[in-house]
């Protein structure tokens, strides 16, 4: 007799930059894969090479772990489609596939007995690091279908991916300001674009190495600040109140860590 496959997929769109084709036992779990056509669904389970198409939920109900990929701005449609469906939801997992999105997005799913989370790739670890979030049981079978060899998950509990998305913001867009910023200091001084990069590249790497040694407390308060946001007040008023700003936000954040720790100490 053949076994039941545990995993079904409402899918829609590119899958190109989805984790799904990264998981490693989609191909031996994945049973029904649903999409806005029966076609589409048969081109989606076509690509993963892995389920075959449905035209509707019945088959649904006999998974444990439904994942839904589908581009942002279809899925509101979607999880009224699936909210819907004549699915008993109770002992079942729903695991929303989205770097930005997390199981906040399926409560009316939550209020219908599911288990509910989130999972994504983590940047820079070349497909080896997934980030999972949402109710334990949610977790534990999204793990199950990822996990093998090298490929590990950090999970954090549910509705908490903000904070962790923040993380990258700081470390994206916030921190390619800084280093804008820094770039166009160097421009002023009279630096080449090639010995910029190097200079911006090696005070990075340093910074870096002292955060991972020391922490917070290795932070490099600013030496002659003053004469920095003199001469960049003439020349780029703009730039000046913007490092004037940064480097007070970074005393103030600083001091108020210190002072949370020594509470907690």
């Amino acid at each position: 007799m053949k076994k039941a496959k545990s995993v079904a997929l409402i899918g829609a769109g590119k899958l190109t930059g989805s984790p799904l084709s990264r998981f490693y036992w989609l191909s031996e779990r994945l049973g029904p894969v649903k999409s806005s056509s029966y076609r589409l669904a048969s081109r989606i389970a076509n690509h993963l090479r892995a389920g075959h198409p449905v035209k509707d939920f019945e088959e649904f109900a006999s998974t444990e772990l439904i994942l839904v990929c589908v581009p942002e701005q279809m899925l509101p449609g979607v999880l009224v489609e699936l909210a819907a469906a004549p699915i008993d939801f109770n002992g079942k997992a729903v695991v929303l596939c989205s770097l930005w999105r997390d199981s906040s997005e399926l409560r009316e799913l939550s209020a219908r007995g599911a288990a509910v989370g989130s999972i994504c790739l983590i940047p820079g670890f070349d497909e080896l690091r997934y980030l999972l979030e949402g109710d334990r049981l949610a977790m534990l079978r999204s793990r199950r279908l990822v996990e093998y060899r090298d490929r590990r998950v950090v999970t954090i509990e549910r509705s908490l991916k903000p904070f962790y998305l923040a993380a990258l913001t700081w470390t994206g867009s916030v921190l390619f300001s800084v280093l804008t910023a820094a770039a166009e200091c160097l421009r002023l001084a009279g630096v080449t674009s090639a010995v910029s990069v190097n200079i911006l590249e090696k005070q990075v790497a340093r910074t870096l190495r002292s955060f991972i040694r020391a922490g917070r407390k290795a932070f490099p308060g600013p030496d002659e600040l003053s004469t920095q946001l003199c001469a960049l007040a003439v020349t780029d008023p703009e730039l000046a109140h913007y490092m004037e700003q940064s480097t007070r936000m970074a005393a103030r954040l600083r001091a108020s860590r210190k002072l949370a720790s020594a509470a907690g100490s």
